[in-house]
């Protein structure tokens, strides 16, 4: 009998990690915990903010000192000005528009609310940042892994994002390592023999989005998981995260929008200050 296709998600809870404590000795210890052991080609999916937290990665808002600008921007989208400044200054002043209390930014990792920062699992007064290389940071717990454990796995690092008119977020891969970002169909063929001319599959994103079904986003306390029997890890694929980045003008959603809101946004910026 032919078994259909299947994979597995087993998502680790973990002690809570604190400002400036390393994240691997706490995965090792939730991997011991629940007496699991990994195996090679498992995929590793952690949760972006437990780095941030590792490398401190925090702002005290009572130390921020809003600009005019940010003052101006908060005011529009209803918002904590101090909040509106870290927003303006991790997005190195690329805001695109705005709904109450959210900015809509342009970053490496493409456009997200409010540059990524967060103040929801954050201790009260404080903002977190994104792990900054986080592609790196992957590669090095890949690593580690190979070194204590033994085996080859991928590593995924991954954040939260929302998808234009839909409500809900689904996850984003910020680094990877030891697969690929994206599944490039181009050039296959369909059930009817049509070639594939535009069509990549977003692998991180997606393993991503089905790990963060038993992760959660609230006080769930997993920000481990590990995928199982998908086969598609290559030890020696160093892949970065950058690679799945889509230029403005090649989106669907942006490419016909993009250049007019930036432009007005801008505009509106300029004659209010």
């Amino acid at each position: 009998m032919k078994l259909p296709p299947t994979y597995q998600v087993f998502a680790l809870e973990s002690k809570l990690i604190r400002p400036g404590e390393e994240v691997f000795p706490a995965f090792i210890a939730s991997l011991e915990s629940h007496g699991f052991q990994l195996e090679n080609d498992d995929i590793v999916v952690i949760a972006s903010k437990v780095f941030s937290y590792q490398n401190n990665l925090m702002l005290k808002l009572d130390e921020i000192e809003p600009s005019p600008h940010a003052r101006w921007i908060a005011e529009k989208a209803n918002m904590d000005p101090r909040v509106a400044e870290i927003v303006i200054r991790e997005c190195d002043n690329q805001v695109i528009g705005w709904v109450y209390r959210v900015l809509l930014t342009e970053t490496k990792h493409g456009l997200s609310a409010n540059a990524g920062i967060d103040l929801s699992n954050a201790p009260p007064g404080y903002v977190l940042l994104l792990p900054r290389n986080p592609d790196e940071i992957a590669r090095q717990f890949r690593k580690k892994i190979k070194e204590k454990l033994g085996k080859d796995v991928g590593v995924i690092i991954i954040d939260s994002r929302t998808i234009p008119l839909r409500k809900g977020t689904s996850a984003i891969a910020l680094g990877i390592s030891g697969l690929p970002a994206i599944i490039d169909e181009r050039g296959s063929k369909d059930l009817y023999g049509y070639k594939m001319m535009i069509t990549t599959r977003a692998l991180a994103d997606n393993i991503g989005t089905a790990a963060t079904i038993l992760m959660g986003e609230t006080n769930e306390r997993r920000p481990f998981a590990v995928v199982r029997g998908l086969r598609i890890t290559q030890p020696n694929l160093d892949s970065v995260s950058q690679s799945a980045a889509m230029p403005p003008h090649e989106c669907l959603y942006v490419g016909p929008l993009y250049s007019n809101i930036k432009e007005k946004v801008q505009k509106i910026q300029a004659e209010e200050l």
